[in-house]
């Protein structure tokens, strides 16, 4: 009788366990589609400071009246508004933007007597145009419905035969953007600002000449409040760029720096500001954070 021919399989060869702890790979950095650029560690910044200064005291302000652009001149008290203002824009040559309303001009020339004349007078620092509701003041208004649906939302609401919100945040972005290559031409890498990326501290906390509405708006940004160090007579930080413009205006690049806040959290008083720290590197801007001037 034949035998039956039994089939072996092959033997199966199995990897040998390591006992040590295993190696795991490195996670990768998320992408942000082809944008995604990874930052090195020793990458050199220049630290910039913006100071966006509302301008001084109209009788236009006393009264709490909206005006864009009627050229009101500043009060005779206005230069007693701006005495702690002048002391903290004080700096050797910094650069200088205004508004072309007279009010803008003339704070500006109380606040940088000696070099006013070189100042770049942009029209697109104007205020944000109010149509009809010129020279009105809140409680004007208070009781149309279309003045109600601006205040709830400016971006969809205009004002009669007033600006778009698409026009007024196109020409804002405009000027804001010249400014920061004007200032990462001009700022030198000085010995005493050279920082490093991974040392730099994240400290990301980030007038419109309306009348403020007392407890129409929710709430503000609680911008700190900063007692700069006094070396003599002078302050230690002073900033590289200085900004008069309109309450509206400040509110405005404010957000542009910080998108995540909104254009009603940052309230300035007049003949007060906003002092933006930034850190410019060799790619892009990183804005740090803002305090009240003065």
């Amino acid at each position: 009788m034949k035998q039956k021919r039994t089939y072996k399989a092959p033997p199966v060869r199995r990897k040998r366990r390591h006992t040590g702890a295993r190696r795991q790979a490195r996670p990768k950095p998320p992408r942000c589609g082809t944008r995604h650029i990874r930052r090195r560690a020793g990458a050199s910044s220049v630290i910039v400071r913006f100071a966006l200064v509302r301008h001084s005291l109209t009788q236009a302000n006393v009264e709490r009246r909206y005006i864009s652009y009627t050229d009101s001149p500043l009060l005779p008290e206005a230069e007693e508004v701006l005495r702690p203002m002048r002391r903290a824009v004080a700096h050797p040559a910094p650069l200088l933007y205004t508004s072309d309303m007279r009010r803008c001009r003339e704070t500006l020339a109380q606040l940088r007597p000696r070099d006013a004349e070189r100042a770049h007078v942009d029209t697109r620092l104007r205020e944000y145009d109010f149509g009809m509701w010129e020279g009105l003041t809140y409680n004007d208004l208070k009781e149309d419905p279309s003045y109600r649906r601006w205040l709830d939302d400016m971006t969809a609401v205009q004002p009669p035969r007033g600006e778009p919100w698409q026009t007024f945040s196109t020409r804002t972005a405009h000027v804001w953007w010249e400014i920061l290559q004007k200032a990462g031409r001009q700022t030198a890498v000085a010995p005493g600002q050279r920082v490093r990326g991974n040392r730099q501290r994240r400290e990301c906390e980030s007038d419109r000449d309306m009348p403020d509405q007392g407890g129409e708006r929710g709430r503000t940004a609680r911008l700190r409040r900063k007692r700069p160090r006094q070396v003599g007579n002078a302050y230690e930080a002073r900033p590289d760029v200085l900004v008069v413009t309109h309450g509206g205006m400040v509110r405005r690049l404010y957000t542009l720096a910080f998108p995540k806040k909104t254009f009603w959290e940052a309230a300035v008083p007049i003949g007060a500001g906003i002092l933006i720290t930034a850190a410019k590197s060799p790619r892009r801007w990183k804005f740090l954070r803002a305090e009240r001037l003065p």
